[in-house]
């Protein structure tokens, strides 16, 4: 029997989610860098805590009128993960890295500690079976390397007044690190077929609590009047929250906590790229070859194979019955004058 039905609106969407997962460690570089510029933008006018809390106070109630609208539904099991995972890959981190500059710690050296991430989850997960050999090792040497050129003298010129700076930057750093390899050991509910955006709901409405606490405590919970701050969180909450974070869970899901990490190393040259770009500051020839050096540890590590086998094309299969379009797709084209076969809509 001869199928002349081809699936076009499947090939376009599974055309579109390969290009999605190949675009998403980009964005995910660009994007997590965009904090820079949020931060910058409101350091001058308000205190770190302050720019935390408001950054959810307005992420977290727009992400719980999303999932509600979307009338998602989510078990106890399913909360209790994305709550630790909220707790130490947004909260715990974001506090470390914002006290450690609030401390004195120079940017290059808060960049060159938190670097020292993919390392650590490669060695973490190489103790639960996932070994990635000589060639990882070598391409987060490599990157590694990358990000001590990219930050340049400044790593390594930080006063005294840094070891607190260092302290708390160290703490993000393994904050960040025990999220990547907890979102990998500790699967969601099989049952439950959530995606980045429940994760994003659940994982903003813990980190608010945090900073609420935090913020309320120190006397910092009050905005300042100044307009800047205000563009300040619009920048952090669209980029650097729903961008940044997006794509960090999303990049994790699809090519696993190592990669993702490994991936990081190319944002302390992006965020220098971001200042020079938004504010003029110099970027130094040493940050662009620490980049290229950075980029090529990556490209080292960066796993050929992602997640998830792609569904067998049914047009390979031989099958005599054909699968019904997706719902709002038009009718199936067809040749020969030939009409093809009623199939009922799709029940999803």
């Amino acid at each position: 029997m001869h199928c002349e039905y081809t699936d076009l609106c499947g090939y376009l969407n599974d055309m579109t989610k390969s290009f999605l997962r190949h675009l998403a460690p980009a964005l995910l570089v660009v994007m997590w860098s965009s904090g820079f510029v949020g931060a910058t933008f409101a350091a001058p006018v308000a205190p770190a805590t302050t720019t935390l809390l408001w950054r959810y106070v307005v992420a977290a109630p727009l992400m719980v009128v999303v999932v509600l609208a979307l009338r998602r539904r989510y078990g106890p099991r399913y909360l209790r993960r994305e709550a630790v995972l909220g707790a130490l890959g947004q909260a715990g981190y974001l506090y470390g890295v914002f006290r450690a500059v609030e401390e004195g710690l120079p940017a290059g050296t808060a960049a060159l500690l938190a670097s020292l991430q993919p390392a650590l989850v490669a060695v973490v997960m190489s103790g639960f079976g996932r070994r990635g050999g000589r060639r990882q090792a070598a391409g987060l040497a490599v990157g590694f390397a990358g990000v001590a050129l990219a930050v340049g003298p400044d790593a390594l010129t930080g006063s005294g007044a840094g070891a607190a700076g260092a302290l708390w930057a160290v703490l993000g750093m393994l904050s960040l690190s025990a999220a990547a390899v907890l979102g990998d050991l500790w699967p969601p509910p099989a049952a439950e077929k959530h995606g980045v955006l429940d994760s994003l709901a659940v994982q903003s409405v813990i980190a608010l609590g945090f900073f609420a606490v935090v913020a309320v405590s120190s006397g910092q919970a009050a905005p300042p009047a100044d307009p800047t701050f205000w563009l300040a969180i619009a920048w952090l909450v669209g980029l650097a929250f729903l961008g940044g974070y997006g794509m960090y869970l999303y990049v994790q899901r699809t090519r696993g906590p190592v990669a993702v990490s490994t991936w990081l190393y190319l944002t302390p040259a992006v965020s220098a790229a971001w200042a020079w770009a938004m504010f003029g500051q110099e970027l130094p020839l040493l940050t662009v070859v620490g980049f290229v050096v950075s980029l090529a540890g990556v490209l080292v590590v960066r796993p050929a194979p992602e997640r998830g086998t792609p569904a067998k094309d049914s047009r390979r299969s031989g099958a005599a019955v054909t699968p019904g379009p997706p719902r709002g797709c038009g009718r199936p084209a067809h040749s020969r004058g030939r009409a093809p076969a009623r199939v009922p809509p799709s029940a999803n």
